[in-house]
């Protein structure tokens, strides 16, 4: 496990160790102040410390205040509990958060999941990242996120949904990468149980059973390259949110190269 720039060995660890050990981490992580579970009727989009105060957003009807971060996070309705997100993807999601209590599906483009870890970093959320060995932290930190606002499970063991239970009791968010199997509907409701009761956001795979929102991303152009020349400076993504609840919607989202 890693939490900003500390590394801890988990593998020769059983799994009573292992929750201890997570929960004993956790409590040293700056950020979100309480667990998510006591925040779970309040949102979770607090504004960072020295953050500007934007305009609504027209494009989102009814819309609060909008708090921007370093990242380009935006919150729109202070009424809804959730974890802010990139300006862009904003206005494709209930009340331009990631939900509360919800989990959903990411698909597509890597660089959608960094850009959902640097908005909510950036915003003073606690994340863990459990199975993605290969993430680059420094992609996260490029797009304006915290990294001693994330803590990183590579190796989750045998048992990655015990993994997940602790984690989603400390924090207010936990995404999914692709070392973690897909589990059986059956104890995929029993994590969706723990995220309702957390009040936190579970971000997972386009495969995972139960997900009440997928967003999917697709890279549709890059800035800064000429013919043959020129040094990458942005990636343009198309993001789509369909759900359950919510209409099909595609946004185009620019993401700093």
């Amino acid at each position: 496990m890693v939490v900003g720039t500390s590394v801890v060995d988990l593998s020769g660890l059983g799994t009573a160790d292992r929750v201890a050990e997570l929960r004993r981490r956790l409590a040293t992580m700056p950020g979100g102040g309480p667990p998510a579970a006591a925040r779970s009727g309040a949102p979770a989009t607090a504004r960072p410390e020295g953050a500007a105060v934007a305009e609504p957003d027209a494009a989102v009807p009814g819309a609060a205040s909008a708090d921007a971060g370093a990242s380009g996070a935006v919150s729109f309705d202070a009424r809804v509990p959730g974890v802010v997100v990139p300006r862009s993807v904003a206005p494709l999601l209930p009340g331009g958060v990631l939900p509360a209590g919800r989990v959903t599906a990411v698909s597509g483009s890597a660089t959608l999941r960094v850009g959902l870890l640097a908005a909510a970093t950036a915003a003073g959320a606690r994340c863990a990242v459990v199975g993605w060995p290969e993430l680059g932290v420094a992609a996260v930190a490029e797009q304006g996120g915290r990294l001693d606002c994330l803590a990183l499970v590579p190796d989750p063991g045998p048992d990655p949904a015990a993994v997940v239970s602790v984690l989603l009791d400390g924090l207010d968010l936990v995404l999914l990468g692709p070392g973690v199997r897909v589990v059986a509907p059956s104890r995929a409701r029993v994590l969706a149980g723990r995220v309702r009761a957390a009040g936190a956001v579970l971000l997972v795979g386009a495969d995972w059973p139960g997900a009440e929102l997928t967003l999917t991303g697709r890279h549709c152009r890059y800035g800064g390259l000429g013919a043959g020349v020129g040094r990458l400076d942005s990636v343009s993504t198309m993001v789509r949110c369909s759900g359950r609840a919510a209409p099909p919607r595609t946004a185009e989202w620019v993401a700093a190269g």
